[in-house]
């Protein structure tokens, strides 16, 4: 009987240096032959699907200037180890976040670790001697530990996240190898060679080597990255030559063996040079030699004028499975893959094991001269494997969504981005169109963002996160003319009162007015701005003597506000010099005169001063009509004819009345007198009784016509009508159809509400309330980021943000963006309506210009678009192929429904998925039937977690679709029981094929029954049956 030949496997190693004696920062390990190796861990610089092509020649250029720093006579080895991981849920005090974990528990995962080991060429005659010792030269040792240091100074300048390997790490690689497992403490089983695969233990493991040792078939090109072709969207997106390593399945550990041998280059280019003349000898007689001998002078070529180096080079995929099965299924997929690449492997790699040993880190020494072939280092590098799965991001504050494989992944929206100067804003822009799963999206961010300190507000349109909101415990609240959504943006005390907030009032009373659409003239802006700072000053200083401590000429600037200029009150200053302006003289009539007599000169003066009589009088002054209006109104009164007499004429009478001075100085003090006057005049006609809508309303009343009637400097109609002005805006004024809205003090409890949605769904087809309401929200929301500045805040904006999407609301939209900058804040848009953004300024001077971060979701239905799309978020063509990958990945395997989008953070984004929990989904889910389902459990167990664990439990017992279960609770109007699982299971299996709803609804019809009394009856007739 034949014996099997067993034989002892030696470990190719005799012993360490330890750094901590030498106060080095590494390790060296020996090999067998004495050879020195150091070792470094890496993080491959290009991450997987960054679709970047420059990322991959970048990276390349590294790895090249590496191979230069450590030079002749040395091997460069890296090893790309590929192992799968299970997903540990982490613990969380929040439920939903703890299914989210749980959801994921589990699932296996993909890793890669990437190492490059550097050490001598061991020649083959030491290799052949006894002792097999290479001659140990002190010098030799301290340049390849300095030329290590260089390559790792190198690679952390590039951010490949280098560290040395230590005794302890090389033990782990090492030991990892030998039992080709890396995800547990690995076990040593007897090895079992064959000519076609190795059997460690109970494993199954094959070396797949890209050069034959008879031939050598590889592609005659090869760039340092591919390009991912198919007919998609995503086709011309840059990956790596050998990405398809990413998309195997059936292994437990995979190891790319990549091996560079630099050979001392003098000698190697002299055995070149007399190798191109041999076969030019022997061309003439055969075309090969002629081939062979140009390939020759090509590669002697690249060598003289790149300064590239001559190497030796060696590829092997090496892998394990459980079954033989599955290793040959494997097998049989990367030949196939590599021979896409131009790349025929070797048939004759009977030398599994010595293929085996040499994928030991640091043993590339053992390879022979067969397993090698010779080009330079620049092509010998492309077939280097260059990618990295994304990891973890750093930071105390993060969302977690899903990597390309279906695993949780930490992701910093903005603190981290915002400390590296990655975006200078925490504000979003969010694209999806209709059935991308934009609003769930928004449902998980909003649920993660409630976990930390955050104060949320949404203005929605479409009842899409009701859900969240009861389940969050926040308030929802629903406008309707019954019950609206009221504020007073007027009321504000002195410190509040800036030129922001009156620019906010000017948009909001023009907009109220003209409606979004219009321009607002310079003159209107005037206009509208100073009855506003009249207002308010009238309001906080009225009564007091501001003006003592101002200079004439501040007080000027101030009646220019009333529409009064210098000229104005010159004019009147001389009159009132001369004695002719007294309310008396006016009218002309006696100190002492008779109300009757008053009376009979008012309408005699008020026919021939009307302006109806004066149409076409060219030097008519309606200021005289005016005049005579005052004065009869204060001497009709006794009251005021009284007051009036006390202070005017007893001025007159002991000649204080302002008279004509004499010298400069007392010229300057009397018209300073005179102005003052004035202002006095003014404060006592214009009063600002109350800071509201109705208080701003009855003040423009009394003041444009002051402002307008001013002859000299006269608004034209066309501009401003007044009556057009009041008649409109009289809707908002008490008694009008709005007349609560402006006026009503907003709720204050929302201040302190971290959770608010404001569904605005009833008035969005409404013109003139729809941006006025979302106004409101805004600037409610404002108010809230002053008060709480300790917490974090988001205004989300649905499609309500189209309502102030107009060129008259861009300022504030500025104004607001630049206000949650400075209170931990940012604002939202989120949108699905391509033609509302392209083309639009205002979107892109106010929103997009102030979003540092952009959320697509998949864009396939704007591809036709695309490209407007991509100029107006300024998408590069590597970012616009990252986003066509979005959905098209061949990623599904293993994995509950989820969607994919793209998360773009300054100048570059990253796809991740959206993957959530079932009960997750319940909660964030936007389908009526859904809803109402989760509403029957909650109303039953008390509280959403309970009602979330039962509707999963049930589901379970249920044994069927979700859609099918939502639709039985929502008949029933109860969770499930015993009871209807029994009489669904008997009517699916009478009615097997069929749709059971439908046969059920139509008997509710047929006998006009509940359906309760319809489950009592099929249960009475079963138990007599």
């Amino acid at each position: 009987m034949a014996t099997t030949k067993k034989q002892a496997f030696d470990i190719p190693f005799i012993g360490y240096d330890y750094g901590k004696d030498f106060k080095w920062d590494f390790d060296v390990l020996f090999g067998q032959f004495g050879n020195p190796i150091i070792g470094i861990k890496i993080k491959n610089m290009v991450e997987q699907y960054s679709a970047d092509p420059d990322k991959y020649l970048n990276f390349h250029t590294v790895l090249n200037q590496a191979v230069s720093i450590i030079g002749e006579g040395r091997i460069v080895q890296k090893l790309d180890i590929f192992s799968k991981k299970k997903y540990t849920a982490e613990p969380s005090n929040q439920f939903l976040q703890q299914k989210y974990s749980e959801h994921f528990d589990g699932r296996l995962f993909k890793t890669i670790e990437t190492v490059l080991l550097f050490t001598d060429i061991v020649q083959d005659k030491t290799k052949k001697k006894a002792g097999r010792t290479s001659t140990f030269s002190e010098k030799n040792y301290k340049e390849l530990r300095d030329k290590c240091q260089k390559v790792f100074m190198l690679l952390k300048q590039e951010n490949c996240e280098p560290q040395f390997l230590f005794e302890k790490d090389f033990e782990y690689y090492i030991s990892g190898v030998l039992s080709m497992k890396f995800s547990e403490v690995p076990t040593f089983d007897n090895i079992k060679s064959t000519n076609e695969y190795l059997q460690i233990g109970n494993r199954f493991v094959k070396n797949i080597s890209y050069v034959d040792v008879e031939n050598i078939d590889l592609p005659s090109e090869i760039e340092p990255y591919s390009i991912l072709g198919g007919n998609g969207a995503a086709s011309e997106t840059a990956v790596d030559n050998f990405t398809f390593i990413n998309e195997l399945e059936d292994y437990e550990t995979i190891i790319y063996n990549q091996i560079i041998t630099i050979p001392l280059q003098a000698p190697q280019q002299r055995e070149l040079d007399k190798k191109k003349k041999k076969h030019e000898g022997a061309a003439n007689n055969s075309p090969s030699n002629a081939i062979i001998a140009e390939e020759i002078q090509t590669l002697l070529h690249n060598i003289a004028i790149d300064g590239q180096l001559v190497v030796n080079a060696h590829f092997s995929i090496l892998f394990s499975a459980e079954t033989l099965e599955k290793m040959e299924v494997t097998q049989s997929l990367i030949e196939n893959k590599l021979f896409t690449k131009g790349i025929i492997v070797s048939k004759n790699a009977y030398n599994q094991l010595e293929l085996f040993r040499s994928a030991i880190p640091g043993n590339a020494t053992e390879l022979r001269e067969y397993d090698l072939f010779m080009t330079t280092s620049e092509a010998a590098l492309c077939f280097f494997f260059k990618e990295s799965y994304p990891v973890n991001e750093e930071s105390n504050f993060y969302l977690r969504f899903t990597d390309r494989q279906g695993v949780p992944l930490k992701v910093d929206p903005s603190d981290l981005p915002m400390k590296t100067g990655r975006i200078n804003n925490r504000n979003k822009f969010v694209l999806g169109p209709s059935g991308s799963g934009k609003s769930f999206l928004m449902n998980n961010i909003i649920e993660q963002y409630l976990t930390y300190n955050y104060d949320v507000v949404i203005v929605d349109t479409g009842d899409s996160y009701s859900g969240t909101c009861k389940y969050k415990g926040g308030r929802y609240i629903q406008y309707t003319e019954e019950k609206p959504i009221t504020m007073n943006p007027f009321l504000m005390n002195k410190e509040e009162f800036n030129i922001e907030k009156i620019e906010f009032l000017t948009n909001l009373i023009f907009l109220i007015w003209q409606g979004p659409d219009a321009m607002m003239s310079s003159a209107q802006k005037s206009i509208l701005d100073n009855v506003l700072m009249s207002y308010y000053h009238q309001y906080f200083n009225s009564g007091t003597p501001w003006y003592e401590n101002k200079t004439s000429e501040e007080l000027i600037l101030y009646l220019s506000k009333y529409n009064i200029h210098e000229e104005d009150l010159f004019t009147e200053y001389e009159n009132e010099a001369k004695g002719k302006r007294n309310y008396y003289d006016i009218l002309g009539i006696a100190f002492d005169a008779k109300s009757d007599e008053i009376k009979e000169a008012f309408r005699r003066l008020a026919i021939e001063y009307h302006p109806d009589k004066n149409l076409n009088n060219p030097d008519y002054d309606s200021e005289k009509f005016y005049k005579v209006y005052e004065a009869y109104e204060t001497l009709n009164d006794e009251e005021k004819r009284k007051i009036y007499n006390e202070t005017q004429l007893i001025l007159i009478k002991s000649n204080e009345i302002i008279r004509q001075p004499k010298s400069a100085e007392e010229w300057n003090e009397s018209f300073r007198k005179a102005i003052i006057k004035k202002i006095k005049e003014l404060e006592e006609k214009l009063v600002a009784k109350e800071l509201s809508f109705n208080g701003f309303y009855e003040y423009c009343d009394r003041f444009l016509p002051v402002y307008l009637n001013n002859k000299k400097h006269k608004i034209n109609e066309k501009e401003f009508n007044l009556r057009t002005f009041l008649f409109v805006l009289k809707d908002f004024y008490k008694g009008g159809r709005y007349g609560t809205t402006l006026n009503n003090k907003a709720d204050e409890s929302l201040f302190d509400e971290p959770f608010i949605v404001f569904e605005i769904d009833n008035v969005k087809d409404n013109p003139k309330l729809f941006p006025i309401v979302t106004l409101i929200i805004m600037d409610t929301f404002i108010q809230k980021m002053r008060l709480r500045k300790d917490r974090r805040k988001a205004l989300i904006i649905e499609e309500a943000w189209k309502a102030i999407a107009s060129k008259l609301m861009g300022g504030y939209i500025l104004y607001l963006y630049k206000t949650v900058r400075k209170f931990w804040g940012e604002a939202v848009v989120v949108t699905q309506e391509l033609d509302d953004i392209i083309g639009n300024a205002v979107v892109n001077d106010s929103i997009i210009n102030n979003s540092d971060t952009f959320i697509l979701l998949d864009q396939t239905k704007f591809k036709d678009n695309f490209d407007r799309i991509a100029a107006l978020l300024s998408l590069n063509k590597v970012e616009q192929n990252k986003i066509f990958t979005i959905n098209n990945l061949n990623n599904k395997f293993g994995r509950s429904r989820f969607k994919e989008f793209y998360l773009k953070r300054g100048s570059k984004g990253e796809v991740y998925g959206n993957e959530v929990s079932l009960e997750q989904y319940l909660t964030y889910t936007t389908e009526k039937p859904e809803k109402s389902a989760v509403e029957y459990y909650v109303q039953k167990y008390g509280n959403y977690d309970e009602a979330l664990r039962k509707i999963v439990d049930d589901l379970k017992i249920f044994g069927d679709s979700l859609e099918n279960m939502v639709s039985l609770v929502n008949l029933y109007q109860n969770p499930l029981d015993d009871k209807i699982n029994s009489f669904y299971k008997r009517m699916k299996k009478k009615h097997k094929g069929k749709n059971v709803f439908k046969i059920i609804l139509q008997e509710l019809e047929n006998q006009n029954i509940s359906f309760s009394e319809l489950i009592n009856q099929k249960q009475e007739l079963y138990e007599k049956v």
